[in-house]
């Protein structure tokens, strides 16, 4: 008997342990389905994680130091765009660019006008000796047209061309014309095995891009269910674990 109740009770508490990622995990895959729509990426929560040991001193040094791209201006500087930051170089001295923060900087280009850099949170310009934030967005690459434009490509809004730094545009004709392609002309996406068990696994595979926030919301939701309700479930057998053990302390203090 004493090993059967020690048998439970190691049933118990890891079943409750192990419904907590469970509630985390439903519970962010809904948020993640959303990000956009709850502007996730716009809350800087900073200061409230560095406890979290993913996010401590030493792991964000070792996370953030890869190199994205890379640049020699016209001018005889160094830039070096990282997963978490732009940086100057000049000699043995390295200076760290901190108006643009720790963003992932992807691409860098020289335009007649000054100095692109195309980042995770939109897109700056360095005319003169100060970098500012001409757009907003999520910035893939950048490159000079032979007019002496820069064009960059923002997720969700395409290609955007801008001849001064300042003001950008949207260039419609290259989508449009590819767009305009039959069927038969255009290029088909490899489905790997992979690739088939991601989009099975986000949903893609059933859904389709735009849809696949459904998938994730119900798996989402099945998950935090099965955690709350796990929790909830042992939380209970406690509870009369714990009732049953005062209801028979009297008894036996008096028979006592």
């Amino acid at each position: 008997m004493e090993l059967n109740f020690k048998a439970r009770d190691w049933h118990n508490w890891t079943s409750a342990i192990l419904a907590v990622p469970l509630v985390l995990v439903g519970l962010t895959a809904i948020f993640l389905a959303h990000k956009k729509e709850l502007k996730l990426n716009d809350l800087d929560l900073t200061a409230y994680v560095a406890w979290l040991p993913g996010y401590s001193d030493i792991s964000m040094a070792k996370d953030n130091k890869e190199i994205r791209s890379s640049l020699h201006d016209s001018a005889g500087r160094t830039w070096i765009g990282t997963q978490a930051g732009l940086y100057r170089l000049e000699g043995e001295r390295v200076e760290v660019v901190r108006e643009i923060g720790a963003e992932p900087v992807r691409d860098l280009v020289q335009a007649p006008w000054g100095v692109v850099a195309a980042t995770k949170y939109g897109v700056w310009t360095l005319q003169g000796e100060t970098w500012q934030q001409s757009h907003k967005g999520d910035a893939w690459n950048a490159n000079l047209q032979p007019d002496g434009a820069v064009a960059v490509t923002i997720k969700d809004k395409g290609l955007l061309l801008s001849r001064d730094g300042r003001k950008w545009e949207a260039e419609h004709t290259a989508s449009e014309r590819i767009a305009a392609l039959p069927t038969e002309d255009r290029l088909a996406e490899k489905i790997s095995l992979g690739k088939l068990m991601i989009d099975l696994h986000t949903g893609k595979a059933f859904f389709g891009k735009a849809w696949e926030w459904v998938w994730i919301d119900l798996l989402g939701a099945v998950w935090a269910f099965l955690g709350f309700t796990g929790i909830y479930l042992w939380w209970r057998s406690q509870t009369k674990r714990r009732d049953a053990a005062r209801s028979k302390l009297p008894k036996e203090t008096a028979h006592g």
